[in-house]
């Protein structure tokens, strides 16, 4: 009897330990957090939609712009944002009332939009790779950093809203508070397919003032010398 209340409390230790363990690994501000929810389904990604039993109906589909999906039998379904959990649970509610007990699962393939576009006045100009997580900042730096004439405060980003499909915001940020003041708050995190123009910066030309400036009074003195001329 006595071995046998050692074993049970020994197995409730472990069990305990265990679950001590696990809760920590997966419990993260208050909330259960797992691998999938880690990641929110972007506009052009790739994903492979298994219905388990119908493989006919298994697929491979792309996020449109719009953050939606087309697939049988329910027509568009907006997928956007939510994790890859999420959307196979939306889908498999759609696809009830055409069978009685639907398996989805989503699997990520990979995104069709990787870019993130960097114009005006920066180094290089282009396409930069997108990686998540980066910031404006990050790809201005990417792009070679600005050129001498870039207007830093009045950097414009177009950003395609994963909440609101089909919705471009524009911004005008001032990149130069956000790298000497530390201002961060407007170094937004950019998805793919973002834009980011550097503007150029209002400048003098001297060369061109003088010049005309030179001209005018060059005009003046030929219009007094002919006037006295004719006196």
């Amino acid at each position: 009897m006595r071995k046998l209340m050692v074993v049970c409390l020994v197995c409730s230790f472990l069990s305990a330990h265990s679950l001590f363990h696990t809760s920590v690994a997966f419990f993260i501000h208050g909330q259960i957090a797992t691998p999938e929810e880690s990641y929110r389904i972007e506009l052009g990604d790739v994903l492979e939609i298994i219905i388990l039993g119908e493989e006919e109906l298994s697929r491979t589909v792309m996020v449109m712009h719009n953050g939606n999906i087309s697939f049988p039998l329910i027509g568009e379904v907006k997928v956007a944002g939510l994790t890859t959990d999420h959307a196979a649970l939306l889908l498999a509610t759609r696809l009830k009332k055409y069978f009685t007990h639907p398996v989805v699962s989503i699997i990520l393939k990979s995104p069709t939009l990787p870019y993130v576009s960097v114009f005006g006045e920066v180094l290089r100009q282009g396409a930069i790779e997108y990686q998540r997580g980066l910031r404006i900042t990050d790809y201005i730096a990417l792009a070679g950093g600005p050129t001498g004439r870039a207007n830093l405060g009045q950097v414009k980003v177009l950003k395609f809203e994963v909440e609101k499909p089909g919705v471009i915001t524009r911004y005008s940020i001032n990149v130069d508070k956000i790298l000497k003041e530390g201002q961060i708050r407007q170094n937004y995190e950019l998805k793919a397919g973002d834009w980011i123009y550097v503007p150029k910066k209002f400048t003098i030309n001297w060369g061109a003032v003088v010049q005309t400036f030179t001209l005018a009074v060059a005009v003046v003195n030929l219009y007094i010398t002919i006037d006295r001329l004719g006196k």
